[in-house]
């Protein structure tokens, strides 16, 4: 359990947004509703599993991804599977049929880190490309000239090349192309170790095992941006299954 209440203590808070909801839930039977570390969260208690659902974060943007953290112990005497696609979340919408929400796995989690990281490595190339086209005309010099005779005062524009400040501009240019490739690579380093060691996956939970992990959806359906979101998240792991009633409303400041 110790990994679990670090996972649910580390969660990475959503803040600062201008327009945010909250989640809250509506224990059934069997279930309890608590506060883990500040946050609403809920227990469910099945024949051979206890389930345990908390939000990542304590608000959400409107119109964003919604990211949870599921925690599940195998209470029998048998191992049990848990599978990312036995994650199944349906939204109910008065006078409309019901939604299917899409539960986002770990893999489409890592594919959508690597098509990020492949976009900002064409930014950067594009940046350092330029910042090295600046570079390369450093050491052309274009000036104004005042020239006094015993005619008169001339004026004239004087240009040139300097090989001192081309190379200077060059060295400067390269040190800082470097500094963004190795920003853009050390960052996408850290996102992908981060989803590796949090984000939830495929899993043969032990007797007595507890396992768990965070993981997104997409965002659910709204007529405005006021209304509030009702859908049923359910959890089967071997014969259980745990449904958790979700409402997802606008912050109340």
């Amino acid at each position: 359990m110790m990994r679990f209440a670090a996972i649910f203590a580390a969660a990475i808070g959503v803040a600062g947004c201008v327009t945010t909801d909250t989640v809250r839930f509506s224990a059934g039977q069997g279930q309890t509703a608590m506060h883990r570390d500040g946050r609403p969260a809920v227990s469910s208690v099945q024949r051979n599993t206890i389930a345990l659902l908390t939000r990542v974060g304590r608000e959400i943007p409107q119109g964003g991804r919604v990211g949870y953290v599921l925690a599940v112990q195998n209470r029998s005497g048998a191992p049990v599977e848990f599978a990312i696609e036995n994650v199944d979340v349906v939204q109910t919408i008065p006078g409309r049929p019901d939604h299917r929400i899409n539960v986002i796995s770990f893999e489409q989690a890592m594919q959508e880190e690597r098509n990020r990281q492949i976009a900002a490595a064409i930014l950067v190339g594009v940046a350092a490309g330029a910042n090295a086209a600046a570079a390369s005309r450093a050491g052309y010099y274009r000036q104004n000239t005042t020239i006094y005779t015993p005619r008169g005062v001339y004026s004239g524009v004087t240009t040139g090349y300097s090989p001192g400040l081309a190379m200077a501009a060059s060295a400067n240019a390269a040190v800082q192309n470097q500094a963004m490739v190795n920003a853009a690579v050390e960052q996408g380093q850290a996102n992908m170790a981060n989803l590796e060691a949090q984000y939830i996956k495929n899993h043969t939970i032990m007797p007595g095992e507890w396992y768990g992990g965070r993981f997104g959806i997409e965002p659910p359906v709204s007529d405005t941006s006021t209304a509030s979101k009702t859908y049923r998240l359910s959890v089967r792991v071997g014969a259980d299954v745990h449904t958790f009633d979700v409402v997802q409303e606008p912050t109340r400041r």
